[in-house]
């Protein structure tokens, strides 16, 4: 068991490590949490199966280096199977790059990328 003291002056920095780990990867928790709120308003309207699948897709971005930090990528949609990556630009460079991960994951057929106006 560890003393009350070293546990006391430990706190601090597990609490600062946690913070910067939040702050690191701010865009990747914003757009977690905007779906995870868009999957309980719409949990009666939408397949669970479709949920999940939206949810493996977005670990899999997550799981990507270059998509999780990508600053023209907005959101995420998943509708029948087909991936719409929002994004704030007109055109994606090499965006067959980006998407190679996305298309191996299980239920998703096609992935488009669609600029959105007014980012």
């Amino acid at each position: 068991m560890i003393p009350r003291v070293v546990r006391r002056r430990i706190r601090p920095l597990w609490i600062a490590a946690l913070a910067s780990a939040a702050w690191v990867n701010r865009k990747d928790l914003s757009r977690w949490s905007d779906f995870l709120r868009r999957a309980v308003s719409q949990r009666q309207t939408r397949p669970l199966s479709e949920l999940i699948t939206e949810a493996r897709v977005r670990a899999a971005v997550s799981s990507d280096p270059v998509l999780r930090r990508d600053p023209a990528l907005d959101d995420i949609a998943v509708r029948d199977g087909v991936v719409t990556l929002l994004t704030h630009s007109p055109a994606w460079p090499n965006s067959a790059d980006h998407v190679k991960r996305l298309r191996r994951v299980k239920g998703i057929a096609e992935v488009n990328a669609l600029p959105v106006a007014g980012n």
